[in-house]
């Protein structure tokens, strides 16, 4: 296999900024490692200590008007008012004549209306009304002031949250070495990786991407690894397994127990297992009679020797030797004449053949061996694709059990980074635990990107020393049998920041390793074209305006069918125990302000 350096960068496309791509790179492969962000809504304001103490308005005491009221009262019953005055008539005229009378009785009368009762209660009210008014005043004074005190906390409050972060790292506390993901899209799974795999790359972790999903899942990590100057090598399969020697990398008897695996993995749930048994049989016994490079070609012609159906073409030299070919035919006897093994015989045959070349077609030199994939800090991107659906089949699961035997026999050194297998649903759930078993004993950790919950990919889920994320389901009952993972007592806030930078992967994707930038074949040829928008052009979303982003509507589990490409729900058991976190995976968020640089749980 090439190790070649990533092609230097190229001019972009027009519209975008390669300012901004490199930034992006820069931003996404730094820092620890990451599995998203998280979003915090800061808290809301507390209450002022004088919240629940408003001023309180005191109205003036009334007792006065009242005792006046009352003396009204009695007066309009006092009937002697007249007498008085014609008492205080006759003794005026008795003293001083006519004048004398009149000066007397409005003097009187004056004295009487000064001080009558009315009088003081018409006083006793003025006095109350100007006492309330006073009071009223005073109160709106002190109203106003214990407002004014109110709206500067809550001010000075959102001032501070506006300093605060609100977007945290998702990590991992619990150190899995283990990840299954549910659920997603080849858009969201492309957003994931690009987050997980930069601080991985950065940090000088080899990392290896089985890509099953003929959807260029790596795409965007491979065009920001480049503008980081990340060694980026693309294994295409099965052309780099038509003439490849796998003697280099197998015995005999390892051979054919990989190449069993995969078989079996074909069958439906109960096949008879002594097929596995005649599997080995036929491979090994082929593999250990031929005497130069055990290339699949050659194993499709020692299994047509057995099936006495061989025939090289007159005058040209065929792919065995007559030596071979004389060893092989010797050993039919010995695997026997039975129907049930000439049936099988021919399976395997017809099996090994769809790894041959077809017509004119060319193999891709420089595989290598499976351990070589582990380079440190480089990204070596395995992809299986064809045209054929049987064809492609059994590569996926030839490659795929190829890699379990590289971690079975120690080829990778203990503790090598972080294998990435994305679209292995069809494998089934026998063939994820082989693997997830073989690469916890070698150090290896592991990612299982699977489409689909069924019932045996469920058992898998949330095993021992493992972590589990959701992302988008697509189906409904696969939505409730991860809410009921999660757990019904579980509600998200869905922000709607985190639904706007969700949708930003969902258009300008790249499809096809071929044309990425930086991306070094395994014949040593590099790809110059420039990186698709999502991968190192437009930065992502802008952020909406200050606490826009803090709107947000509860959503339950069950809605998994609801979340943003990007988004995800991370469930791990950590040393505080069992975590349900809502998190988006999309690299944007690296532009936007308020970026956490530590996880919120290390804060707490």
């Amino acid at each position: 296999m090439s190790t070649a350096e990533s092609a230097p960068a190229t001019e972009p496309r027009g519209g975008e900024d390669p300012d901004a791509g490199a930034e992006l790179a820069r931003r996404v492969f730094t820092g620890q490692e990451r599995w998203g962000w998280e979003f915090v809504q800061p808290s809301a304001p507390p209450a002022h200590r004088d919240a629940q103490h408003p001023p309180v308005y005191s109205e003036p005491s009334g007792d006065e008007v009242r005792a006046m009221e009352e003396r009204a009262m009695t007066a309009r019953k006092n009937r002697g008012t007249g007498c008085l005055l014609v008492l205080a008539g006759i003794v005026a005229y008795a003293a001083g004549g006519p004048s004398a009378v009149v000066i007397v009785v409005v003097l009187v009368i004056v004295l009487m209306a000064a001080t009558s009762p009315a009088a003081r209660l018409r006083a006793a009210r003025r006095r109350l009304e100007a006492a309330r008014t006073g009071a009223q005043r005073d109160y709106e004074q002190r109203r106003r002031a214990w407002q004014s005190r109110i709206d500067a906390h809550h001010t000075e409050h959102l001032r501070h949250n506006d300093t605060l972060d609100t977007w945290f790292p998702l990590s991992l506390a619990s150190g899995p070495s283990r990840i299954d993901v549910f659920g997603g899209t080849g858009n969201g799974w492309a957003s994931l990786l690009a987050t997980v795999g930069g601080p991985l790359l950065g940090g000088g972790a080899p990392l290896v991407v089985l890509d099953l999903t003929q959807q260029a899942v790596a795409l965007e990590l491979a065009g920001l690894a480049a503008r980081r100057d990340i060694a980026v090598a693309h294994v295409p399969m099965p052309g780099a397994l038509l003439d490849a020697d796998l003697s280099a990398e197998f015995t005999p008897e390892e051979l054919a127990e990989t190449m069993a695996e995969a078989l079996g993995t074909m069958r439906p749930p109960g096949a008879d297992v002594d097929l596995h048994t005649i599997d080995v049989d036929l491979v090994q016994t082929v593999a250990e009679l031929l005497e130069g490079p055990v290339t699949f070609a050659r194993l499709a012609a020692g299994l047509r020797v057995l099936l006495r159906v061989y025939d090289s073409a007159p005058g040209a030299p065929g792919p065995l030797g007559p030596t071979e070919v004389e060893s092989i035919t010797r050993a039919v006897d010995l695997l026997g004449q039975g129907e049930r093994v000439q049936n099988e015989l021919r399976y395997v045959r017809a099996q090994t053949e769809l790894l041959t070349p077809r017509g004119q077609e060319a193999a891709v030199p420089g595989g290598g061996r499976a351990a070589d994939w582990w380079r440190p800090g480089g990204l070596t991107i395995v992809t299986t694709e064809d045209s054929v659906r049987r064809r492609k089949d059994l590569t996926d699961r030839f490659v795929f059990f190829r890699l379990v035997h590289a971690l079975r026999t120690r080829a990778v050194a203990h503790g090598s980074g972080t294998l990435v297998v994305a679209g292995a649903d069809h494998l089934g759930r026998d063939a994820l635990e082989s693997m997830a078993r073989e690469a916890r004993t070698a150090g290896v950790r592991l990612v299982f990107l699977l489409e689909h919950l069924r019932e045996g990919t469920v058992q898998v889920a949330g095993g021992s020393d493992s972590a589990t994320v959701f992302m988008r389901m697509g189906n409904g009952e696969e939505a409730k049998a991860a809410a009921q993972f999660i757990g019904q007592e579980h509600k998200f806030l869905v922000n709607q920041l985190t639904r706007q930078v969700g949708e930003t992967l969902t258009e300008g994707r790249g499809s096809s390793y071929g044309g990425q930038r930086g991306v070094s074949d395994t014949d040593g040829s590099h790809r110059a074209a420039a990186p698709p928008a999502a991968a190192g052009g437009a930065p992502g979303p802008s952020p909406p305006p200050s606490r826009a982003a803090g709107r947000t509507r509860p959503t339950p589990p069950t809605q998994l069918q609801a979340l943003p490409a990007t988004g995800l729900v991370l469930v791990e058991t950590g040393p505080g125990g069992r975590r349900v976190v809502l998190g988006d995976c999309n690299p944007g968020i690296n532009f936007l302000p308020r970026l956490s640089t530590r996880p919120r749980a290390s804060l707490t």
